[in-house]
């Protein structure tokens, strides 16, 4: 995409909060609570976003797309376009169809509950997807945290240290796991 195209999108996008509440005057003296409706507005927008590029990323790496191409456009490695937006037919060694829970519906807002239950309840996250999170069934009981970094490899190092295990990324969430206790 050229440079110009790219600024007048940004431009637009970044124009639509004070349109949508009358203008830069409305947030002026505002408090807290009145950006709440905006906020929640940007982030259904940014998952919509998210949704869109998956399939896109799909459709092409469907057409003969490389991973370095894929990385290429979006500024990023090779390697973090895979981890990104590798599809589950793409990443192999899944554990036994009779040993995997797939919990569908998972969003920003509720996948942090759905971890902590599955957890509690034995099931080890070994993939996380389009609204999916993919569990093993364990005998140990699991914990799970899920961070928003920029910085994947030094957030790792850091949660490492800590006992936590690296499990995969949704862009901009990181995903780690421990046992439990």
């Amino acid at each position: 995409m050229q440079f110009q195209t790219e600024e007048i999108i940004r431009r637009r996008t970044a124009a639509i909060p004070p349109d949508v509440v009358g203008g830069e005057a409305g947030f002026r003296g505002a408090g807290p609570g009145e950006f709440r409706d905006v906020i929640e507005a940007a982030s259904i927008v940014a998952n919509e976003a998210g949704v869109s590029l998956q399939k896109w990323v799909t459709a092409g790496r469907r057409q003969g797309m490389s991973w370095s191409d894929i990385g290429e456009v979006l500024g990023i490695s090779k390697q973090a376009a895979q981890q990104r937006f590798r599809t589950e037919l793409e990443m192999g060694d899944l554990p036994e169809p009779d040993q995997i829970e797939v919990r569908l519906g998972a969003t920003a807002f509720n996948e942090e509950r759905i971890l902590e239950r599955e957890g509690r309840a034995g099931h080890e996250l070994v993939r996380v997807g389009l609204l999916a999170l993919v569990f093993r069934k364990t005998s140990r009981l699991w914990e799970y945290r899920r961070v928003v970094a920029i910085n994947a490899p030094a957030t790792e190092a850091k949660l490492a240290a800590e006992g936590w295990i690296y499990v995969a990324s949704w862009f901009p969430f990181h995903y780690f796991k421990r046992v439990a206790g």
